[in-house]
């Protein structure tokens, strides 16, 4: 268990809701919360300065509340865990429902909680944790040995062997490693150009090394995290500038002139590189990676596609279904009440009648529903026909028939309920097409939707739609009504 969970939103009302509404006791076990804002930065951070952002703004937090500095209670020991959050999760249709894509839904867990409760069992004393808060990592190694190899570097990245493909270069990035059976994997390179070729010629000059898919999070000793404060404090005191954490691990590793030709634009994070790699102490190496299992379990929900197909895998019969059925606590199963649902996970669900098969049903009701391989959750329906599909936060009392699509609700409190409809892997395509662009059969854009919510509270999008449901309540009553009135024998 950490002694501290950080999580960094992007406006200060969420500070406020998560204050109030913390994640259950279940998720957070005793770990003292402190959920901390970036919109006082100006502009985009990367994650690296946001990193170092959320450690000043929760170390002002936590003196407040208790009088103790973040940093100086990691180097006595304390473990944190930061979990990002800030983003405007442009590529998950379902962020415009909640604002934040952490806050996006799952089996009995939003995907904060679920990123929480994944890593309480891998505390590391005298480290901070940071991670994503839109992706899942179900771990087999035991925690025993990524303790082991933290303890040894000022830096702990992760990664997950591969095998380097166009496909692989395209869409990740690369850690060229060696790895000797010691604590640990040797960084020998870095890229994150998702350029094949470039990183084929960087691995050809590395004879005997392997490549690992780099996994984005990565661990800190309270000593690095202190100069890495004191490095940038000039930016964080100003609150402006960027830089992202792969940027400078690709300084500390790759050779002189490599790191000079590539950060020939960024002479002061290469300056900066250079004064932090030169102030932390040895024995301790400054930078490993540490080379998870292949059994690995990583889900990650920050696209439309990703999330449906991760949702499915719940229903899975192999071993990566029963981990994540286990993880979030459910079950597969079948029932005849009113509506014949078959193999599939269903919790809170009221479906008057109808057939569904193989689908994932959360929080939702229904007079008739006729689904296949489909998602809903968190909606109120009359007629729902679906195949291939997700239904989220959607109010209606019409029939709804969709497929090979996600269909969600975002409530307004001027404008009321706007629906939103995106075919599977539209988000693969040019971005001006699906984020700026109207989709067919959508009132608004995306971006236009971002804006337009952008002053709106959670807890007035909670009333317009409760407002809606009324609505649609009443509708389908009198429908009933109707429908007994005619079939009534004169």
């Amino acid at each position: 268990m950490f002694d501290y969970v950080v999580v960094v939103v992007g406006e200060d009302r969420e500070v406020i809701k998560l204050e109030l509404s913390p994640p259950p006791n279940d998720v957070l076990r005793h770990s003292t919360f402190v959920p901390v804002s970036e919109s006082a930065w100006n502009g985009a951070a990367g994650n690296g300065l946001g990193t170092l952002f959320a450690i000043k703004n929760a170390s002002a937090a936590i003196r407040k509340k208790i009088g103790k500095n973040l940093v100086e209670e990691v180097k006595c020991g304390k473990s944190v865990l930061i979990v990002h959050t800030a983003g405007k999760g442009t590529r998950n249709l379902l962020t415009r429902t909640c604002k934040n894509k952490s806050l996006i839904e799952v089996p009995k867990h939003t995907l904060l909680e679920g990123v929480i409760k994944q890593f309480q069992d891998f505390a590391i004393p005298s480290r901070i944790l940071v991670t994503w808060g839109d992706q899942f990592l179900l771990f087999v190694d035991r925690a025993e040995e990524l303790m082991k190899c933290a303890q040894t570097t000022h830096v702990m990245l992760f990664g997950l062997k591969t095998t380097l493909t166009e496909e692989v270069a395209r869409n990740y990035g690369i850690q060229i490693v060696q790895c000797t059976g010691e604590a640990g994997c040797e960084l020998l390179d870095f890229d994150d150009t998702r350029n094949y070729e470039v990183a084929k010629r960087k691995l050809q000059r590395r004879e005997g090394s392997e490549v690992m898919v780099n996994m984005g999070m990565f661990a800190l000793s309270g000593v690095i995290a202190e100069r890495m404060l004191e490095a940038f404090n000039d930016k964080l005191e100003i609150r402006e500038g960027k830089f992202n954490s792969d940027e400078l691990w690709q300084l500390w590793i790759s050779s002189e002139s490599e790191a000079e030709a590539e950060a020939e634009e960024d002479s002061w994070l290469r300056e900066r590189a250079e004064i932090i790699k030169n102030e932390v102490a040895e024995p301790l190496a400054l930078i490993k990676s540490f080379p998870l299992s292949a059994k690995t379990v990583w889900l990650d929900f920050g696209t439309n596609e990703s999330y449906y197909e991760n949702m499915m895998r719940i229903l899975d019969p192999d071993d990566v279904g029963r981990r994540m059925r286990d993880f979030l606590d459910v079950g597969v199963s079948s029932k005849i009440k009113g509506c014949d649902i078959r193999d599939s996970v269903h919790e809170n669900v009221e479906f008057e009648n109808g057939l569904v098969k193989s689908s994932v049903l959360l929080n939702s009701t229904a007079k008739h529903a006729q689904l296949e391989h489909a998602c809903v959750i968190n909606s109120k329906l009359n007629r729902i026909q679906g195949k291939r599909c997700v239904i989220y936060n959607v109010v209606d009392c019409a029939s709804i028939e969709v497929e090979d699509c996600f269909l969600a609700d975002v409530f307004h409190p001027s404008k009321g309920r706007i629906r939103l409809k995106m075919r599977f892997g539209a988000e693969k395509g040019a971005k001006e097409k699906w984020w700026s662009a109207r989709l067919p059969g959508n009132d608004f854009s995306l971006s236009e939707i971002a804006d337009l919510m952008k002053d709106v509270s959670e807890d007035e999008m909670l009333a317009t739609r409760r407002r809606f449901e009324r609505l649609v309540e009443a509708n389908i009553s009198n429908a009933d009504e109707l429908k007994k009135d005619i079939e009534r024998p004169i």
